[in-house]
């Protein structure tokens, strides 16, 4: 009798019919709730270019190299890998991102003006 109190054994007339069915109801919204938070913290970057991934590595050899060809002092060259390193995230498939980190990498750029003109990118204004 205390399981007729039970709302949805209520509905379907306490049967076992309610008692499978409120089961399922309870294990399908868990479920629910698990696969969207999933989707929702995943990286950008692996979602949206996973054949890019190779990009920030090629960005810090391209600063190693112009670190070897200018003389770079070791200050500024740890200041730009750790900016580049700090952007892994970025979205590689966008063309105007990579040719901006490659002017940084390659020195044609001061790091202030990489910062501007990657947030006007990136939409942080």
């Amino acid at each position: 009798m205390s399981m007729y109190r039970f709302m949805p054994m209520r509905m379907m007339g306490g049967h076992l019919f309610g008692l499978i069915f409120s089961i399922l109801l309870v294990v399908g919204i868990v479920l629910l709730i698990v696969f969207l938070t999933s989707r929702k913290y995943k990286a950008p970057a692996a979602a949206h270019a996973p054949a890019a991934s190779g990009a920030p590595d090629r960005f810090l050899a391209m600063l190693t190299e112009q670190k070897a060809a200018s003389g770079m002092g070791a200050q500024e060259f740890e200041e730009r890998r750790l900016i580049l390193e700090g952007a892994r995230a970025d979205n590689h498939a966008n063309a105007q991102i990579v040719a901006l980190k490659e002017c940084y990498a390659r020195g044609e750029l001061t790091t202030s003006a990489y910062v501007e003109a990657r947030m006007k990118l990136s939409g942080a204004d």
